[in-house]
Parts: C-alpha cells; structure tokens; sequence
C-alpha cells in the first residue's frame, strides 16, 4: 500500500475541495482506504491555525471551526496524524539548514516515515531531491 507525507496546503486545499487531480486522486484513494496520507503534527497544526483565521485557500474562504477540520481530516477523515518525535527531531537536525521549519519538519517525517512522496505543492521541496506529488 502506497503512503504519502501531506503538507499544510494540500491539507486545506483537500478541506475546499480545491486539490489539483493527481492530488486529488491520492486523497480519494486515501478515503477508500487504499492508501494512507499521513500528516506531521505541526502540518495539522498550520490547518487548524488557519481555520481559525478565516484564511481564503484557492479562492474559497475557510468555514466552520477547528475542531471542524480536525474532524474532517483526521476524526472522519483520511489523514493519519504524523507525531513529531525525537526521531523526526534527530533527521530534522540533519537537514536543518536546508529548509525552512516548516518544510524541514516535512522532510524529516517523510525520510523518517519512509513515506512514497510529499503532496504539496511547494517547488522548493522538490529542488531540494524531495519526490513529490500536487498536479
């Protein structure tokens, strides 16, 4: 079974209905529990931050609470939370001047995780050697 690594943005993108196909097709397959997305905690985190502040996301504007998201997400959703750990900290030093925090933290539960691909859409993960996934 194919497992993949979501960022912030495909988080809130997947919440608007807004992802682009390939993307989309991974979270649909993730819906019929055919494969796993996993998000890291601090990605999650970013989404429900967002949530909170009415953030608009590819035109549409956020609606609903927090813990909303989190249920459509995680509670009745296809996202498995990604905890960060002293494992994914240990990896995140090795990269650290390389990303942003962000992305770093990313990156680190990824390589620890050993997931197939990132789903964003962020070029600077991908230039960076990453295998990522958006359109």
């Amino acid at each position: 079974m194919s497992v993949y690594t979501a960022d912030a943005v495909s988080l809130l993108s997947y919440l608007v209905d807004a992802l682009p196909r390939t993307a989309d097709r991974i979270f649909s397959e993730a819906e019929a529990g055919e494969t796993i997305v996993q998000a890291p905690s601090t990605a999650l985190a970013e989404v429900l931050y967002a949530v909170s502040r009415d953030e608009d996301v590819r035109g549409v504007t956020l609606t609903g609470t927090p813990e909303d998201a989190r249920q459509a997400l995680v509670g009745n959703g296809p996202i498995s939370v990604a905890s960060i750990d002293d494992a994914e900290l240990a990896e995140y030093v090795q990269i650290i001047d390389e990303l942003s925090i962000h992305d770093g933290l990313l990156v680190a539960s990824h390589r620890v995780r050993e997931t197939d691909a990132i789903i964003t859409s962020d070029g600077v993960i991908a230039d960076a050697g990453y295998e990522t996934v958006w359109n």
